[in-house]
């Protein structure tokens, strides 16, 4: 009789094979994007305890750009629109408090500026404020710091501009390879022969005041309107293009701390929201321009030279769109597309898009709709001949002020006209010397109570 057959017994499962954490770094360096990084660290313990220390996290960051989240609206408080799918970014943009909830009162604060992870806020406090308040803000953290008002010693050196004319932002870290957690911000203010800034540390928690002389004079009428000033950042250095009508860039050099002009290439002028300056490779800066069939073109040029090369031309998508440059930051360019619709003349869906500015990949982000007018009716004004202002809607009117059209010489005589704002009815309120005026409505004392 046969011995019955022996019970094999499997060999223990070797050991897996544990790598040192020095090894998993240059592994977790090696992947593609930051989403692929957070699915990494859901592993186990120890792929978690790697990248979440600081010193993976530093090196990191400065070989991947950041994910794009989403676009916040500028100027508007708590205005987050967010990617959406299939964007890889759309599950980590839930993550952070763009309402800015944590400030108590964030109704009160307009964005301006967003870079390094940071927003940089501001609220109008008076009509007497030289300058308005500033907040810096960490969405992802929930944390703000309010910077102290620029002194009056400082801000005097503007000669009273202020308030509306100033222009605040983010001073980009331009030291990827030092670990900083500062935020320094800068306000400018452009004056006719010169420029002035104002330059915050949160290291030292004090303001430092700097004035650039400039070596072409500009308009006075331009200066007054900081709008008319769309700033660009490359290279450590910063540029102004004044739109509508110069062939030219204000740059500070903050390396050399200088004010010069560079020159556009032949035919580009300061078109609104149509021109961005990038940096393109060590000591290039590039130009991208919108053309009006649809294309981005790109130039480039020494950062010291003064000749423009044509580097390429970019399709995008979305034909029969107005394509406008909303904003350069973290490797990507920023472009929205708005659709017109030709019944209605109302804008109603704006598409945000990407372009990576080392791929030249162009990826749609997000959808935001934007609230559709309809034409109500046309409302004939009396003074044929003159020119029309709106000085404002109050107490149920809308102030209206008609300047004749006298070519021989200058209108002394300015016609006030209200509207009221449920009948639609035009009267004439008065004829004065004033070139501008505020609308007073009060009722009469025996049907009031004092208002002081």
């Amino acid at each position: 009789m046969s011995s019955p057959a022996k019970h094999q017994v499997a060999d223990p499962p070797a050991s897996q094979t544990v790598f040192p954490d020095e090894i998993l770094e240059e592994i977790f360096l090696r992947l593609d994007a930051a989403e692929d990084l957070a699915r990494a660290s859901t592993a186990c313990t120890t792929f978690r305890h790697v990248v979440s220390a600081r010193r993976f996290l530093h090196r990191f960051r400065c070989l991947h750009p950041p994910p794009v989240l989403g676009v916040l609206e500028f100027d508007a408080p708590g205005t987050f629109h967010p990617a959406e799918p299939p964007h890889r970014s759309a599950p980590a943009a839930q993550s952070a408090d763009f309402t800015f909830s944590f400030l108590g009162t964030p109704h009160c604060w307009q964005v301006c500026d967003a870079r390094d992870g940071r927003v940089l806020l501001y609220r109008r406090v008076s009509v007497t404020a030289v300058f308005a308040d500033l907040m810096v803000c960490d969405p992802f953290h929930r944390r703000h710091v309010q910077l102290p008002a620029i002194p009056d010693d400082l801000a005097a050196a503007t000669g009273g501009w202020g308030m509306q004319e100033f222009d605040p932002f983010l001073n980009p870290n331009s030291d990827n390879a030092k670990p900083d957690f500062s935020f320094p911000v800068i306000c400018a203010v452009q004056c006719e022969h010169k420029l002035v800034s104002f330059h915050f540390s949160s290291v030292t928690g004090q303001w430092q005041g700097i004035t650039f002389n400039r070596t072409i004079s500009l308009e006075p009428f331009f200066v007054r309107f900081q709008k008319m000033f769309e700033r660009h950042y490359a290279h450590g250095c910063f540029f102004w293009m004044i739109n509508i009508v110069s062939s030219f860039l204000v740059m500070l050099n903050m390396h050399d701390m200088k004010l010069s002009v560079v020159d556009l290439p032949p035919g580009i002028h300061g078109i609104p929201r149509a021109r961005a300056i990038v940096e393109a490779g060590e000591g290039m800066i590039g130009l991208f321009t919108l053309s009006d069939d649809g294309m981005l073109q790109l130039y480039y040029k020494s950062l010291r030279g003064t000749e423009w090369h044509h580097e390429r031309i970019i399709p995008l998508p979305k034909p029969n769109s107005y394509w406008s440059i909303d904003h350069t930051a973290a490797g990507y360019l920023l472009l929205k597309a708005s659709q017109l619709d030709p019944s209605l003349f109302a804008m109603r869906e704006s598409q945000y898009f990407t372009l990576n500015l080392k791929t030249f990949l162009v990826e749609e982000l997000c959808v935001s709709w934007e609230p559709e007018w309809q034409h109500e009716r046309i409302i004939p004004l009396p003074k044929p001949y003159s020119y029309w202002n709106n000085f404002g809607a109050s107490a149920g009117y809308l102030l209206l002020k008609a300047t004749p059209r006298d070519t021989s010489q200058f209108a002394t005589q300015y016609f006030y006209f209200t509207l009221n704002l449920k009948t639609f009815l035009v009267e004439e309120l008065c004829v004065s010397h004033t070139r501008g005026a505020l609308l007073y409505a009060s009722f009469l004392s025996s049907f009031s109570l004092p208002s002081i």
